[in-house]
């Protein structure tokens, strides 16, 4: 692989300048030892605190996600229906109780994509 000027002549003083126009590649071949790569690729979490965010916060509205749908697969289910017929004071709102939380992991995703997916 050609290295940029720069990092070919690290000691040349002319490279202490910023370059604005385009320097092509040199001849000169970069070598890389196994020993100097700590990791094989930069996207992983422990790189930088931007993939850590956005892979943290990604999973954890998932995980939201799927409780809700799991909730609302137990509101449909025929057992749901057996548990309501017992205590129906008890059990009267759960499916506001359920709406209000899919709505506000919805809300949390509208702040959440914008943040990490569109800047």
């Amino acid at each position: 692989m050609g290295l940029d000027p720069v990092n070919a002549d690290p000691d040349n003083p002319a490279n202490d300048r910023p370059h604005f126009l385009y320097v092509p590649p040199t001849n000169h071949i970069g070598r890389i030892e196994k020993e100097d790569v700590e990791r094989a690729t930069m996207f992983l979490p422990t790189h930088n605190a931007y993939f850590a965010s956005y892979f943290t916060i990604t999973g954890l509205h998932g995980l939201h996600v799927l409780g809700g749908v799991l909730v609302f697969l137990y509101m449909w289910l025929p057992v749901s229906k057996k548990v309501y017929q017992r205590n129906p004071e008890h059990l009267a709102n759960r499916v506001e109780v359920s709406g209000l939380f899919w709505h506000f992991v919805d809300l949390i995703w509208i702040f959440v994509f914008p943040l990490f997916y569109l800047l």
